[in-house]
């Protein structure tokens, strides 16, 4: 039998006991949890005026005196300590402590005198510290410890203290909890089975340990006593005892019926459009974000579940709910493309039928920022960058906002990409401190361990591996023969194909032999297929052989749908692959082309049943398949990179088209039996990643920069608070209690150098970036890019400094060192010479700052050169054909595109840099036209067309320029002809709009 008293005090008697906040609260919780987790418990509650010295007494009594032999009794007490070991209750006076308190040498009695087999005491109060800890401290000398805590357990006797001797027992103002107890009630609450008494003190160690070093203190639980063989406390569980005593944390309950949801204020206008979208209901998932998690009463939570279980549909009825209490919701997603893809839905649903506001900050020239600083919208979709640059230059935008959605949330362990997730989320959290807090829901596809990221977060956690269309997945090798798992686990082997299938077409082996025929194979049986290939080239290849070799029915209406205007090679490719019933994916087409192809893809009664993709269509792309075929296992390279387990799991789980298939299938293909063992192996019974951060305790610089931009002025001493508040802090405190006192010795190095190169200013041991340094810190460059550029600016005449000036200037920058320029193995020289002809001598004297080599100079100089032919309306197939010197060094799209895109993400805040460094202002307006020209591909004279809302591409643009039409003013008085003849029937749209701006 377990026997058990909960005890703790907030409120004394005594006027100069000092209240706490959450003692009593710890006692509630964890009495409640195991009354409602274990019927037969003999569980004592005394809390604030019912924890008397007499009162406590009698329950310890109750619980250790009755015990028998068998019986394990828990004993936990939350509240004041005094120094010298004693425990406050509500009727201590501060007169007479000795008489009134609990001391731990009558603890030590009541342990020694009990029978039962194993005592565990859980003390959250500390007995050394101050304000904000669980001490009572007034003043007095110390006489001595009394009873050390050691003495007081023993064999089968445990005590479980919050903190070492010296240390405070810190409570969280939020969750109104003692850290402590917190961490033991979550764990309680996690586990599946009965709790390990040695591996929840291992986990609440590093947990306290964590979440006190990100708040700036040290804590760490310690452990006094042992008990013979394993100790287990049972899995709790919430219920009616926990929500009585805490009624605000039960959720309104639905059965998934979308009317239910009136109950939170959901809209009815909402509730219709809903029903009409998924006339089913709610599913399992999203009942649970309700009912669990209360999601919809302002419950931060993590949801981590397969592609399509309907995690995202959690975010968007938590955005309509915060909209409906009055504030804002915004969603924050990885590429511009997703950012864009969400707008268009969003605006569809939300803005055309219900009439919300629809705002997007991705990066575009057509974003509405303006209308997001000013608050004129609802719900805005932001990629990552757009909003932490936002939120840090533009702070006050956060207190209009009631919810953040983060989409894709695995994204915080990549190299890159991660630091700027966790930034935004570190922000996230230090704003708190001023009263600012946004529910926060975290979306991702599955993972491995979450690795405390909701603790960390404070979020709740919701996971799933349980897919609303079940998935088989397997390996196939070269002979037919596959080895699968099946949704249940159960393991098995087939033949797919006959060994006489698979021929071998070339001279060589090639995965082409095994794709034609077991995509034949799945397009006779009636299934929709998602090819997936490492590289561009391989995506797009594979879709020309796929459209020859098929023989499939022409995709005529896709074809019909494709831009006309300023077509590239790429661009013919997906005309051909469409006429064989086939397309592809990549970076390579425009964003127009995409939606073409993922429209098309979805369309249940189109004619395009086969799709070639790169792995970024696993990324939240809405391109359901019945079979995805996946068919390598490693990024190309010098050194190839192999996928993690969480991106084949990606890739994978687009297998399995919901309201369509009863299960999906994934297929990895291998070349021979022991390959298809060892990818078997490593994929398909894989365990995804667990999430980690990407900070790099040996290069912090850019870290300390932004995360200073986040503060004002700081002591010097709390800068290694802001480090520890990242998630990268909570992980590596939780690991090594050292990593503070280690870390804090780089600081000094770090903070010393930033001090001489004018970033941070030093007012006695209070730090505070300079104008220079806030502008670094506030930027998308790392801190030894933006030292770079400093040092070029300082080189350059003031009044050569503009945005056209600085534009070449970005490429030599670690953010576009680090992108892949297609060249010749020793470099391409002619593209230096090239350069200085267009762009003068000294720009390629400064493209020579901090070059590795003469192949990364001459990488920067075709950057350069390829990104002017750009902004000046080159034809993109013209600047394929000029920067492609041989077929293995070819220059796509994607490529132009993405210099393009990137030296629009850098220029922004290359500007603001020089414009410090040089002292010279620089024209807005300037910079806005550049920006523009940059996002379309076009000359400056053509921005007056970019303007009209029929929206032009760079196509259309490029083709009225070519035709004589160059403004509004020439477009006004041509003719309809002329402009059908020159737009075809867009040219029809044009002359009517052009009419009605003209009679308006």
């Amino acid at each position: 039998m377990i026997r058990a008293a909960f005890i703790g005090v907030d409120r004394h008697l005594d006027p100069e006991i000092p209240d706490l906040g959450g003692a009593a609260r710890d006692a509630r919780a964890l009495w409640a949890i195991f009354s409602d987790s274990i019927p037969s418990i003999s569980a004592k509650l005394c809390v604030d005026g019912d924890a008397t010295l007499a009162n406590v007494s009698t329950a310890l009594d109750d619980s250790l005196a009755a015990a028998e032999s068998d019986d394990v009794v828990i004993i936990s007490f939350a509240g004041h300590g005094t120094p010298d070991h004693r425990l406050v209750v509500n009727d201590t006076s501060v007169g007479d402590l000795v008489a009134t308190t609990l001391g731990m040498d009558e603890m030590a009695a009541r342990f020694r005198d009990c029978r039962a087999r194993a005592v565990i005491m859980l003390l959250d109060c500390c007995f050394s510290g101050g304000a904000p800890a669980r001490v009572l401290d007034l003043g007095f000398a110390r006489r001595g410890f009394g009873t050390s805590l050691a003495q007081v357990a023993g064999n089968g006797r445990i005590l479980f203290a919050a903190s070492s001797a010296e240390e405070e027992a810190l409570e969280d103002s939020k969750t109104r909890h003692g850290i402590f107890t917190k961490s033991i009630i979550d764990y309680l609450l996690e586990c599946e089975g009965p709790a390990s008494m040695l591996e929840l003190v291992a986990e609440v160690v590093r947990r306290v340990r964590a979440t006190a070093a990100g708040r700036g203190y040290q804590q760490t639980p310690e452990l006094f006593g042992h008990v013979e063989g394993d100790l287990s406390l049972p899995a709790c569980t919430k219920g009616l005892e926990f929500f009585t005593a805490f009624p605000e944390l039960r959720a309104i309950q639905t059965t998934g019926k979308f009317p239910e949801l009136a109950d939170f204020g959901i809209p009815d206008t909402v509730i219709a459009a809903w029903q009409e979208r998924y006339p089913t209901g709610l599913n399992e998932l999203q009942i649970s974000a309700i009912n669990k998690h209360n999601v919809l009463g302002g419950t931060s939570l993590l949801t981590v579940a397969p592609t399509s279980a309907g995690k995202t549909f959690i975010g968007e009825m938590a955005g309509i709910k915060a909209i409906a209490d009055g504030k804002k919701a915004v969603f924050l997603l990885p590429y511009k493309a997703l950012v864009n893809e969400k707008f268009e839905d969003f605006s569809a649903i939300y803005q055309e039928q219900l009439h919300l506001r629809i705002a997007r900050c991705s990066g575009d020239w057509q974003d509405q920022v303006r209308d997001v600083i000013r608050g004129k919208y609802d719900i805005a979709f932001f990629t990552y960058e757009k909003f932490l640059s936002l939120s840090l230059s533009v702070p006050h935008i956060l207190n209009q906002i009631g919810l953040v959605v983060l989409d894709e949330a695995q994204f915080i362990t990549e190299p890159g990409r991660g630091m700027v997730v966790e930034l935004l989320l570190t922000n996230l959290r230090n704003v708190r401190s001023k009263g600012v807090e946004p529910q926060i829901v975290t979306l991702s596809a599955v993972i491995g361990n979450v690795n405390g990221f909701e603790r960390w977060l404070g979020c709740e956690l919701l996971t799933t591996s349980k897919r609303p269309v079940p998935l088989i997945e397997g390996v196939m090798d070269r002979g037919g023969e596959w080895n699968y798992m099946t949704p249940s686990g159960e393991i098995g082997s087939d033949r797919i194909l006959s060994r006489t299938a698979i021929l071998q077409r070339g001279a060589k082996a090639s995965s082409q032999d095994m794709i034609v025929p077991l995509v034949r194979h799945l397009i006779d049986q009636g299934e929709k297929v998602i090819v997936f290939r490492n590289s561009r080239g391989s995506a797009a290849g594979c879709a020309k052989y796929l459209a020859d070799e098929l023989g499939l029915p022409s995709a005529a209406d896709a074809i019909a749908m494709l831009p006309d205007g300023d077509p590239s090679a790429t661009s013919h490719r997906l005309r051909d692959a469409f006429g064989g019933g086939v397309a592809f994916h990549t970076s390579d087409l425009t964003r127009e082309e995409r939606q073409v192809v993922e429209r098309s893809f979805r369309d249940q009664a189109g004619r395009l049943k086969v799709l070639v993709a790169t792995s970024t269509v696993a990324a939240g792309v809405n391109t359901p398949a019945s079979t995805v075929v996946i068919v390598e296992t490693a990024f190309p390279g010098a050194e190839p990179q192999p996928y993690t387990v969480a991106q084949y799991k990606n890739m994978a789980g687009r297998a399995g088209r919901l309201g369509f298939e009863t299960q999906g299938k994934a297929i990895v293909l291998a070349d021979t039996g022991i390959e298809r063992q060892r990818l078997f192996r490593t994929y398909v019974q894989g365990t995804p990643e667990a999430i980690s951060s990407s900070f790099d305790a040996s290069n912090p610089g850019t870290w300390v920069i932004r995360l200073l931009a986040q503060v004002g002025e700081i002591p010097r001493s709390s800068v290694i608070d802001l480090i520890a508040n990242t998630y990268g802090g909570y992980l590596a405190i939780s690991r090594d209690q050292r990593w503070r006192e280690k870390m804090s010795i780089d600081l000094g190095y770090l903070l010393d150098r930033m001090i001489g190169q004018g970033l941070i200013k030093q007012n006695g041991d209070d730090l505070q970036l300079t104008m220079l340094g806030r502008a670094c810190g506030e930027s998308s460059l790392t801190l030894e890019s933006s030292l770079r550029l400093v040092q070029v600016v300082r080189q350059s005449a003031p009044e050569q400094v503009s945005p056209l000036s600085l534009l070449p200037v970005v490429e030599l920058l670690q953010e576009s060192d680090s992108r892949y320029t297609p060249q010749t193995r020793w470099g391409e020289g002619k593209w230096e010479s090239a350069l200085v002809m267009r762009l003068g001598r000294n720009v390629a004297v400064l493209l020579r700052t901090g070059a590795r080599d003469d192949k990364a100079y001459y990488a920067r100089c075709k950057r350069a050169m390829i990104v002017q032919d750009w902004i000046e309306g080159v034809p993109i197939a013209e600047i394929e054909n000029s920067f492609t010197s041989n077929f293995f060094s070819r220059v796509n799209p994607g490529d132009i595109r993405g210099f393009a895109d990137g030296c629009r993400h850098l220029l922004e805040s290359a500007v603001r840099i020089a414009t410090i460094v040089s002292g010279q202002e620089i024209d807005g307006s300037n910079l806005e036209i550049l920006l523009k020209r940059l996002e379309v591909g076009i000359p400056e004279e053509l921005l007056d067309l970019s303007s009209l809302r029929l929206s032009l591409n760079r196509g259309e643009l490029l083709a009225l320029w070519n035709g004589g039409v160059s403004s509004l003013e020439s477009a006004s008085k041509a003719t309809e002809e002329a402009l059908v003849g020159l737009l075809g029937p867009r040219g029809i749209q044009m002359y009517s709009l052009l009419n009605e701006d003209t009679c308006g």
